[in-house]
């Protein structure tokens, strides 16, 4: 297990993480001069070139998750900036390979996962030690902490509580306790009955193996024994019974899925669970290919697809594995089953594989906003009357810990996300997560119901006077 220790001291400890050399290349010390510039460019002129939904306010959160820049410009001040520059990991990795997403352009198609991440990635484990004084307070803002310069130690894994509070109550009106769940691998929830306001829903969590790097930084060698130890645990009707299944899924290599005229890529997609793909092959996407997922793309990685299709999980695909769950088209809004259906293969998972830890940290991930649990809860909403303001409904989701994205083709659909996935347990993120979006539901109702109050009223002001013009018209004549 892997424990980085919080606060560092100024230099790399000991020297166990960096290369041991300062980066002395000309060339990207001046492209990272260039990015600090970018960073801190004034808003003013970065609003000349990207364009901004008419009511955002210039500084405020929408903006910022618009302009990555300008939220990294928090973090990275000059001196944080002068004192990391140079600094480079074992596996050579420099500030540019954690900050160049935020240096892409802006483009209408966002993934929440670009937007989730504030323009970094974690390229290799030892970039939290090597790049801290950058990154310790940017992941404890991403994860809605307070900034301080220690980490609360990362609880243990948690998805299902044992105990309930017993209903009934003695002759003496007390309670009696706590009780055992009947089913203590279940929850039940469904937060929209009416399917009216949740279109969808899918529950993710991720995990890399202890004994390898990110997948961008493996072998053909290293991909292949990554694969098959996961797998080997994964393709097995041990698992397939954990998750509640009786039959065994099957698993795809991603040469499959990326065929043109692949049938399974066609069904995940509707289902929400198709993961954001570069072509290598596209000579304007190759480079972020490779600084995403490495040389060998997309050689040693896959997919299983459960056999009832609501459960995949992907190998070698930016981290070692990636479990999702959706909820079924009947009943979208039913959370609690792909809540539990991921927390019931993670359970069995941990129990089988080693995965890398941090006392601190939690989960390690390239993906800074999955850090801890590596849990992530998406849902879709359709949110019409909430959805006229968006700054305020973005103001609404931020005070309740819910990431907001918005769609340009469908201006009523939104998709919110749990912000914090770091020092709390799966049980309470969860619970968080849906109280409030009970909460935005809930408000939304109320809009709906005022509105229809309101139709009503002027209706009935409209039929009430077009009865006293037809008396008063009856009584001229």
């Amino acid at each position: 297990m892997s424990r980085f220790s919080f606060p560092y001291a100024t230099k790399v400890p000991d020297d166990l993480h960096s290369a041991r050399r300062e980066l002395d290349d000309v060339d990207t010390l001046t492209t990272l001069e260039r990015c600090f510039k970018i960073i801190h460019e004034p808003v003013a002129d970065l609003l000349k070139t990207v364009t901004l939904p008419s009511n955002s306010v210039p500084g405020s959160a929408s903006s910022l998750r618009v302009l990555v820049t300008s939220y990294l410009a928090r973090f990275l001040k000059r001196s944080v900036f002068d004192t990391i520059k140079k600094r480079q990991t074992k596996l050579d990795h420099n500030l540019f390979d954690v900050i160049w997403p935020a240096m892409k352009k802006v483009t209408k198609e966002r993934k929440i996962d670009e937007d989730l991440n504030a323009g970094v990635v974690i390229p290799d484990y030892d970039v939290f030690v090597v790049f801290q004084e950058f990154l310790v307070p940017l992941i404890q803002d991403m994860h809605c902490m307070e900034v301080q310069p220690n980490f609360d130690p990362h609880p243990p894994m948690q998805y299902f509580p044992r105990y309930v509070m017993a209903e009934t109550q003695n002759e003496t009106h007390e309670s009696n306790g706590n009780v055992l769940r009947e089913n203590p691998n279940e929850i039940q929830l469904n937060l929209d009955t009416s399917g009216r306001f949740i279109t969808g829903a899918v529950v993710e969590c991720c995990r890399n193996l202890d004994a390898f790097e990110f997948p961008l930084n493996l072998s053909i060698a290293q991909l292949e024994r990554a694969e098959r130890i996961l797998t080997s645990k994964i393709l097995s009707m041990l698992f397939a019974n954990a998750i509640g299944e009786e039959e065994l899924g099957t698993y795809y290599t991603m040469n499959e899925i990326l065929e043109s005229q692949s049938e399974i890529r066609t069904i995940l997609a509707t289902s929400g669970l198709l993961i954001p793909m570069l072509d290598h092959s596209d000579p304007y996407q190759t480079a972020e290919s490779i600084a995403l997922n490495g040389r060998y793309w997309p050689y040693g990685r896959g997919v299983y697809v459960s056999h009832n299709q609501d459960l995949v999980a992907w190998i070698n695909a930016q981290e070692h594995l990636r479990v999702m769950c959706c909820t079924s088209s009947k009943n979208p809004a039913d959370i609690g089953i792909a809540y539990s259906k991921i927390g019931r293969a993670m359970n069995f998972l941990e129990d089988k594989i080693q995965f890398k830890h941090s006392y601190f940290l939690g989960y390690l991930t390239s993906r800074p906003s999955y850090l801890g649990t590596g849990l992530k809860i998406t849902l879709t909403l359709e949110l019409p009357h909430l959805n006229k303001e968006k700054e305020n409904l973005r103001h609404l989701s931020q005070v309740r810990g819910l990431y907001l994205l918005t769609s340009s083709d469908n201006q009523q659909s939104v998709r919110m996300s749990n912000t914090r996935s770091l020092s709390q347990c799966e049980w309470q993120i969860f619970q968080d997560y849906t109280g409030a979006i009970t909460n935005i539901v809930a408000l939304e109702k109320d809009l709906l119901m005022s509105n229809s109050m309101h139709i009503a009223a002027t209706l009935l002001k409209i039929f009430r006077k077009k009865k006293n013009s037809l008396v008063e018209a009856a009584a001229i004549h």
